[in-house]
């Protein structure tokens, strides 16, 4: 499987090399049976919906099996990680991350492990107490299928969002909420979403950042949540 790891970072190309992604990808270039390409777009200042839709272009859906949207503060502990995706390819999956729900309910804040039901997450992701130790928050057992995904590893297969003409919702600035309407739009395609047995370590929080631009994110999404409710709802009683 090749595989294209698409990266957006605020820091140059030298600034890069010292940051957790790229540490841990170049232990695995000598570890992982499959290959992989890195291209980071450097100096980031643009919205995540913008800068992932570059990536979804036809000349790497031919030359790539798999994109790989990951942020560049995660540590890949797991060494056959693209393994794990590509198996899951295999059985029939669109899109592979590490932590999710498969039952929504639609409610403020929106935050994907509040927007699914506590019973049905899934996933396990570490974060950095200090510059080496960590903490492990487990969500619930995986691989499971599910409906939305944590937007810090997000690995699709290319065929399948070619097939579908899926792109990132660029009515969606900044960097909150783009995953969960991505995820979204994949499941209403029909498309099939999964977690994966792979660690990480984050060294972000994901801490709520409440700007203007969080809140007109939030609203966008949480109003499509809302009219998709009212739809499902609407259809049940014909």
């Amino acid at each position: 499987m090749k595989t294209l790891i698409a990266v957006a970072t605020q820091a140059t190309s030298a600034e890069f090399l010292n940051s957790r992604l790229s540490k841990s990808l170049h232990h695995h270039e000598e570890n992982t049976i499959t290959t992989f390409d890195l291209q980071p777009t450097y100096k980031n200042t643009s919205g995540l919906c913008e800068v992932y839709n570059n990536y979804l272009t036809p000349e790497n859906f031919k030359k790539y099996d798999c994109i790989l949207f990951i942020h560049d503060d995660v540590f890949i502990d797991s060494i056959n990680f693209l393994v794990e995706i590509r198996n899951l390819f295999k059985q029939g999956f669109d899109v592979v991350g590490l932590a999710g729900g498969s039952k929504l309910q639609v409610k403020k804040p929106c935050l994907w492990h509040l927007l699914c039901k506590p019973e049905s997450l899934s996933g396990v992701v570490s974060h950095y107490q200090t510059k080496t130790d960590y903490s492990t928050t487990i969500f619930g057992a995986t691989p499971k299928e599910v409906v939305l995904l944590d937007g810090l590893f997000l690995a699709v297969r290319t065929k399948s969002m070619a097939k579908e003409k899926i792109k990132f919702d660029t009515n969606i600035k900044g960097f909150h909420h783009y995953d969960l309407k991505f995820c979204l739009d994949c499941h209403i395609a029909g498309l099939r979403l999964i977690t994966a047995p792979i660690h990480v370590i984050h060294e972000s929080p994901g801490l709520l950042n409440h700007t203007e631009e969080y809140s007109k994110s939030e609203d966008y999404f949480y109003n499509t949540l809302v009219n998709l409710d009212i739809f499902i709802h609407a259809n049940k009683r014909k």
